[in-house]
């Protein structure tokens, strides 16, 4: 359900990139990618959903919390939630498709997280096609 919160942020947004942060059945916070809009390269969707929950909560430790993001992470995105120690993340598109679209830094989220000190969960193919309309719709 919470992949639904997600979808619908990036809908809302025109953007083929929406997040949401979840602990359990609870949804904290969606966002959307701010690139455009904030003139910075940095401000992917879920790099702009770990913001708001930091601020909101006042931790950098978002252990316990679960990324639900309409494509994969970008090898910056997927870094931001090892970083923030997020345990699971969902995604829709993957690396491969979204690059049929438009250009990407084609390092998986999984190999990202393997590299790191910390082994977070990724689980892709998530909603898939809803994802994927997103991503032929706005890119």
């Amino acid at each position: 359900p919470h992949m639904n919160a997600a979808i619908e942020i990036a809908e809302k947004n025109r953007t083929p990139f929406g997040a949401a942060l979840a602990m359990g059945d609870e949804l904290f916070l969606t966002a959307a990618n701010q690139t455009g809009e904030l003139h910075d390269p940095t401000a992917h969707a879920e790099v702009m959903a770990i913001r708001k929950l930091g601020e909101h909560i006042k931790n950098t430790d978002l252990s316990g919390f679960t990324l639900y993001t309409t494509c994969e992470p970008c090898p910056m995105c997927m870094s931001a939630a090892i970083w923030a120690k997020i345990e699971t993340v969902f995604y829709g598109c993957g690396i491969p498709v979204i690059s049929n679209h438009m250009n990407q830094i084609n390092i998986r989220a999984i190999d990202v997280s393997r590299k790191s000190f910390l082994t977070t969960n990724v689980v892709g193919g998530v909603r898939f096609e809803e994802c994927k309309k997103l991503l032929v719709k706005y890119s």
